[in-house]
């Protein structure tokens, strides 16, 4: 897609707009009281100026609005008031196309209403000092395609500009999603690692006995083996309050299942540690049966602890954080 810069096409409309300033100095010679015509000119260059060069970003200021309206209300009486329409030029009537173009500045910066009142005047004063035929001829109807283009161009401008608003904060989600991601990957696999570092002795100990472990020894290979388990499906569920406590209520016989589904991911640090505080807790009052430990994602809730024995129906615990 080309992209042309936002200070090309200010110049290129302020060219355009001096144009009619040009024919509006050029006039002057032929009037013999020229300080109103020259006060309309140098109002029209100071609205048009500052409104194409002034402020930064697509929405004109409605204080310059106004300004604008004034300068679009003002100029038609300061030309008007020494010209006689039976005499009237291109040149003299320079200000019917340059108001529009105002106008149209003003409607292309978001200020649309504005653009239009501004327009309506012109159009009443034309017609009210000169007649619909000969502000025709003027160029009225000129004037007002010209405040519709600025308008047709504001409606797109305004338009694209939330496309690309909307488009860049998908983008700017999308890099935090990665970054998130990426950071949450680093935590599991440094989890994982430390898990295992843990386990070398259990493992070199297996290793020279070639499997022929003590009971106690099996047991905690079992422990060792579940911790890893923990480790790789619990995820943000994993706290040293939720491993001790697993570990505990597992050496009293309990199975224990835990799950991160991505519940606690955008949950404070605080709030997570509250809520798992409260978790462990709740694992010393289970001594059989099953403890799962969840963390589903797109729930109501965060976290689910839920605790079963076999034959009973209803759970002894059921939770929801």
């Amino acid at each position: 897609m080309i992209r042309i810069p936002r200070w090309l096409v200010a110049i290129l409309g302020l060219l355009f707009g001096l144009f009619h300033a040009g024919l509006g100095f050029a006039s002057l010679s032929g009037v013999e009281q020229y300080e109103y015509p020259l006060l309309a000119i140098l109002l029209y260059l100071a609205a048009i100026i500052a409104s194409m060069i002034f402020y930064r970003g697509p929405n004109l200021p409605l204080t310059q609005a106004i300004l604008n309206l004034a300068v679009a209300a003002i100029v038609p009486l300061l030309v008007n008031a020494n010209l006689d329409p039976q005499t009237a030029d291109a040149y003299s009537t320079w200000y019917v196309v340059g108001i529009a173009t105002l106008m149209a500045t003003t409607a292309v910066r978001q200020q649309k209403l504005i653009a239009w009142i501004g327009a309506a005047l012109l159009v009443i004063q034309v017609v009210s000092w000169a007649g619909l035929f000969a502000g025709i001829q003027a160029g009225l109807i000129g004037a007002l395609l010209l405040v519709f283009a600025g308008h047709t161009i504001s409606v797109g401008l305004k338009s694209a500009y939330r496309r690309t608003m909307e488009f860049t904060e998908a983008a700017r989600n999308s890099q935090t999603q990665a970054v998130a991601n990426a950071a949450a990957s680093e935590e599991r696999r440094a989890r994982l690692d430390l898990a295992l570092r843990g386990a070398l002795p259990m493992l070199r100990e297996i290793e020279s006995q070639r499997g022929k472990l003590s009971n106690s020894q099996k047991l905690e290979a079992r422990l060792m083996e579940a911790s890893l388990r923990d480790e790789i499906r619990g995820r943000g569920l994993m706290s040293p309050e939720i491993r001790e406590a697993a570990k505990q209520a597992r050496m009293r016989g309990v199975e224990v299942i835990i799950l991160d589904e991505g519940g606690l991911d955008n949950m404070t640090d605080y709030s997570r540690k509250e809520i798992l505080q409260k978790v462990a807790d709740s694992f010393a009052q289970v001594s059989e049966g099953r403890i799962t430990l969840r963390a589903p994602a797109q729930e109501d809730w965060k976290v689910t602890l839920v605790a079963t024995r076999p034959g009973v129906a209803k759970p002894d615990i059921w939770l929801k954080f």
